[in-house]
């Protein structure tokens, strides 16, 4: 190739729109494997873990007492994810408010076992808190719920319709405390 060949090509419009493709196609590689580093990092962070909280029985369940649940909130507390955290740590923590089954089961003593499958964030830690779903008059399940020894800060969720939430803490985890004044249980990392 001579001089005023290469000169012509590297002037041509084929030229530049071979660039063009080559550099989005470059880009768009460069992106999937970053986003793929940042999926596989964070899956490293997590590790599930297995928590229980029990339950004294108690005849009277009230009927209109339809589920229990727990609200995974976010992975970190507030704080430090305000302050001090990488834009990466902030970006993990971000809100969640997932939704996660509980199992109840029976225990020797009489008692229910809830058993919750949570990840936990390995630097982060992880804030969540249990809700009952009812449906009707919520007064019934509020008693029922502070009857309870280990069950504290009760609070109706203000939903219209007949479906209600009532959310709670239990003593047997931690708490925080968010910025908007929300109370959680907290599974601090280890």
């Amino acid at each position: 190739m001579t001089l005023d060949t290469a000169a012509d090509y590297f002037g041509s419009g084929k030229f530049w729109f071979d660039a063009t493709i080559l550099t989005a196609l470059a880009s768009f590689v460069w992106s999937l494997i970053r986003r793929l580093t940042e999926i596989a990092l964070f899956r490293i962070a997590l590790r599930t873990k297995e928590i229980e909280v029990t339950f004294r029985a108690r005849p009277d369940v009230p009927d209109e007492l339809r589920a229990l649940r727990c609200l995974m909130v976010r992975y970190g507390n507030d704080a430090y994810l305000h302050e001090m955290a990488s834009d990466l740590e902030r970006y993990h923590g971000r809100l969640r408010n997932r939704i996660l089954p509980v199992t109840v089961s029976e225990c020797e003593d009489g008692g229910r076992r809830v058993t919750l499958r949570i990840k936990l964030h390995k630097r982060l830690g992880t804030q969540f808190k249990f809700f009952v779903d009812v449906m009707g008059d919520p007064e019934p399940v509020i008693a029922y719920l502070g009857a309870h020894e280990n069950v504290y800060d009760i609070s109706l969720s203000p939903r219209p319709g007949q479906k209600k939430r009532i959310f709670f803490l239990v003593r047997d985890y931690p708490t925080i405390t968010t910025i908007d004044g929300f109370e959680n249980n907290m599974i601090w990392p280890v």
